[in-house]
């Protein structure tokens, strides 16, 4: 009786290690597609930036359509096709769009890009610029990225960013950085 009461209480811990690995498992998986969904907005938000970015002369804009004029409403509406990550992308995703100048301060709004955002300035002193574009997201009641959670939506908090962080770019696991010149 005794070894049927051992043997039982190894296959419960057992399947209780089993269990748990797999949980584990389930959890990065869906960290992993979060991660890839994120990347892919970024992506998509980076390549409407270089398509918007047109010759230096006249008064070429970088940014977006829509009432907001923010790159974060952009994804989200129509014209960007929408957020990705699950279950609720309009809540637990914000893209957040940055960009420097040769110098390494920043130069255009961190929510959207004005009107002269590649302009060459005085002696092309604003080409090229660093443009940086930045996913957080929500995972499993926890905020990755350089975001804060005020229980109804995300925001970019400056507080965040690691101290050699002078010009207010967040670090994110899915995060996208390019020169961009005039061309």
């Amino acid at each position: 009786m005794a070894e049927v009461l051992l043997g039982g209480v190894a296959l419960a811990v057992a399947i209780a290690a089993i269990l748990g690995a797999y949980l584990g498992q389930i959890t990065l998986s869906e960290h992993a597609r979060n991660l890839q969904l994120a990347t892919q907005d970024a992506n998509r938000v980076m390549e409407q930036l270089r398509q918007r970015n047109i010759g230096c002369g006249g008064s070429p804009s970088a940014a977006p359509t829509d009432a907001a004029a923010s790159w974060n409403a952009w994804l989200d509406g129509a014209a960007g096709g929408g957020k990705s990550v699950q279950p609720t992308p309009a809540v637990n995703e914000r893209i957040v769009v940055t960009c420097q100048n040769r110098d390494g301060t920043q130069y255009c709004p961190a929510s959207q890009m004005g009107a002269d955002w590649h302009a060459a300035g005085a002696a092309g002193t604003l080409n090229p610029l660093r443009v940086t574009v930045a996913v957080c997201w929500r995972h499993r009641q926890r905020t990755l990225g350089e975001c804060t959670w005020d229980g109804a939506a995300l925001t970019p908090d400056d507080t965040l960013a690691m101290p050699s962080d002078t010009a207010n770019v967040i670090d994110s696991p899915a995060m996208l950085t390019t020169l961009i010149t005039c061309r």
